[in-house]
């Protein structure tokens, strides 16, 4: 009899933990809980982070007039055109999709695309130009309103803006910079509190134009490493810990006697501008912004000077360290083409560490050995994040050209592909193309997280407007000392000082000039 009475007790309150629970599911979809809308909305987090199709929090909606009917107009959207030898394709994939063909990229631009076209009866037009500026130049001065909108390459960011050919994006009603689908890191670019910029989730070639380094995981096993995944884990990731990994890791495969970009193991290749890489990587910056908006030059600061001496330790290892921009031989019947010194040294097994930027990582789909990707390491343990820097060669910023006709239609159009790109573009990007095709371990997926700023506690993406602008001609000059393994960076500043600072005034003045 005490057994049946247990029995019974336990089915009675098992029972009431079941009702207990419908009751409490019931409850949260009249709440509007994010389960009520059958994992339909459940793509991305609201706290701005890219979780991809796993996600479980509801779909932030843009604050866009509804009923909006634009007769099948064709926003225009004017683009750079990239033709490196080691980007994938020199037109962006983000904007236009024509068919759905299996890619992942492309059908999320196709579907996003497809979204706002049933939505507000628009229709969307590509066109590239490898001088983008000069072509906008000849627009905007015509009065013709050709283009709704212009990506810009970084280069040509500073006489896009100084010569008068966007528009103030306060003057976009409908754009609202608060919303997580744009990038906040663009804020380093405005001048006089006036910016004329944009970026964020409906680009990808600003991640793409990210850095990050590559490192071969056969390599650092057969070495006796263990992985750097750890490291960057506990933010103990510095330029001194690199720097243990690369000493003393290249080696002479062909017996010569001397160390051949082609034919031998290095541990690290780079570009000049990876000295800038590392600087921004370090906490520091080529210029600054004060209290105003105004942009002044700090990268002679005791600090920045300090990661820059560390990063030249690095670099300047002609023993380990392969510079691709200066060290390749120059051109002639014996020359080494630097694609091959770059890429194939990688693909090959014949370098430890490779610094990249994101875009690049595509080339490596075949490569048969195992790597990894992590952020450019900290200056020490006591910085507070990882900061990754957007690459000013090739990436790319969003603006409104000055003759756009209609602001309000621009502003609606740019808000809606930002929004509706969170949940498409985004998680085809991030979490397919990155995270399952290209990277080849659960750890490389965390460290992207980082490296975009997704962990926005552990990492930050930058962009630098010293670098940007290179007023007095900084950036160029400042990676060209690496070419030539020069330190004096203090005499260099000395040097052009008066310039650098007459190049800020003229385009401060230009700022305060314009609306």
């Amino acid at each position: 009899m005490k057994i049946m009475k247990r029995t019974i007790s336990f089915w009675l309150a098992i029972f009431m933990i079941l009702n207990l629970f419908l009751l409490i599911s019931c409850d949260a979809k009249k709440a509007g809980d994010p389960v009520s809308d059958g994992g339909q909305n459940n793509i991305a987090a609201e706290d701005g982070q890219d979780n991809g199709p796993e996600a479980t929090e509801a779909k932030i909606l843009p604050d866009l007039p509804a009923d909006v009917n634009y007769n099948g107009y064709v926003f225009t959207v004017l683009s750079h055109q990239e033709s490196t030898d080691d980007w994938v394709d020199p037109d962006p994939r983000e904007i236009v999709a024509e068919v759905e063909n299996g890619e992942p990229v492309n059908d999320a631009v196709y579907k996003r695309n497809s979204v706002l076209k049933d939505r507000y009866n628009i229709d969307f037009k590509l066109i590239t130009n490898t001088d983008e500026r000069s072509l906008l130049s000849k627009t905007v001065k015509s009065g013709d309103d050709a283009y709704d909108a212009i990506l810009i390459f970084n280069n040509n960011v500073p006489g896009t803006i100084t010569g008068g050919l966007l528009t103030n994006v306060a003057n976009l009603p409908y754009v609202d910079l608060n919303k997580p689908w744009w990038d906040p890191a663009v804020n380093s670019m405005s001048i006089d509190h006036k910016n004329y910029l944009l970026a964020g989730d409906m680009l990808i070639l600003d991640n793409e134009a990210t850095n990050a380094l590559l490192f071969n995981k056969d390599l650092m096993a057969s070495l006796g490493f263990d992985l750097p995944y750890n490291l960057v884990k506990e933010g103990a990731w510095t330029l001194d810990k690199l720097n243990g990994f690369v000493k003393g890791s290249s080696s002479d495969l062909n017996g010569d006697g001397k160390m051949t970009p082609n034919e031998d193991r290095w541990g690290f290749l780079t570009f000049n501008d990876t000295l800038h890489a590392f600087l921004v990587s370090g906490g520091g910056a080529l210029a600054v912004k004060d209290e105003d908006d105004l942009p002044y030059m700090d990268f002679t600061s005791q600090r920045n000077l300090a990661v820059i001496d560390k990063a030249m330790d690095i670099m300047y290892n002609k023993q380990d360290v392969l510079n691709i921009q200066s060290d390749i031989t120059t051109p002639g019947a014996n020359s080494i083409n630097w694609f091959i010194a770059y890429h194939g040294s990688f693909e090959e097994n014949r370098a430890l560490f490779m610094w990249v930027r994101m875009r690049v990582v595509e080339k490596f789909r075949g490569m048969d050995a195992n790597f990894g990707i992590i952020p450019l390491p900290k200056f020490d343990e006591a910085q507070d994040k990882y900061y990754s820097l957007v690459n000013p060669y090739t990436g790319v910023l969003l603006g409104v050209p000055k003759t756009a006709g209609d602001l309000e239609r621009t502003s609606i159009v740019l808000e809606a592909m930002a929004a509706e790109s969170r949940y498409t573009l985004q998680p085809a990007y991030y979490d397919i193309v990155l995270q399952r095709k290209f990277t080849r371990d659960e750890e490389s997926s965390e460290m992207l997280d980082i490296i975009f700023g997704a962990n926005a506690s552990m990492g930050e993406r930058i962009y630098d407007i010293g670098a940007v602008y290179s007023f007095g001609n900084v950036f160029l000059d400042f990676i060209a000392l690496c070419g030539k393994s020069n330190r004096n960076v203090a005499s260099y500043y000395e040097k052009k000082m008066a310039s650098m600072q007459k190049a800020i005034d003229k385009v401060v003045n230009t700022f305060q000039d314009m609306d």
